[in-house]
């Protein structure tokens, strides 16, 4: 038990590793393709950090559960197009950052890493099932 419990830990770090990487490697990604950062601060604002939390802690909750590794590495690689690409967009689209479309983002992508890493566990399990 203690064996998987240290290898589930060292996938949760690794996870956490690769969502700070995901948050902050794609706003220095964008400020140095684009000339801009999606927060109003750069890198410094602490809502990205929020928005890193948020995003990592459905993770990390994944992992705890059974099928660890496969569930990371599905629901991460979902998880991580997607940010991109919403994070690009946003970059794009928004002309100003106000606390209503930061309110939005800090809610929205953060549930959609849940609804990724909830769908991931359940096919997980179905293929399984499946198999078996």
């Amino acid at each position: 038990m203690g064996v998987l419990l240290s290898q589930k830990l060292a996938l949760a770090i690794k996870s956490i590793i690769g969502l700070f990487i995901l948050v902050y490697g794609t706003a220095i990604l964008f400020k140095l393709s684009f000339g801009e950062y999606l927060m109003v601060d750069g890198l410094g604002d602490l809502n990205y950090l929020y928005l890193f939390i948020l995003c990592a802690v459905p993770f990390v909750l994944g992992i705890l559960g059974e099928n660890g590794v496969k569930l990371t590495l599905m629901s991460g690689l979902f998880f991580g197009t997607l940010f991109v690409l919403v994070h690009g967009t946003l970059i794009f689209s928004v002309l100003e950052m106000t606390s209503e479309i930061l309110a939005r983002i800090l809610t929205v992508i953060p549930i959609s890493a849940l609804l990724i890493v909830v769908v991931s566990y359940f096919v997980v399990n179905h293929e399984k099932k499946f198999i078996s």
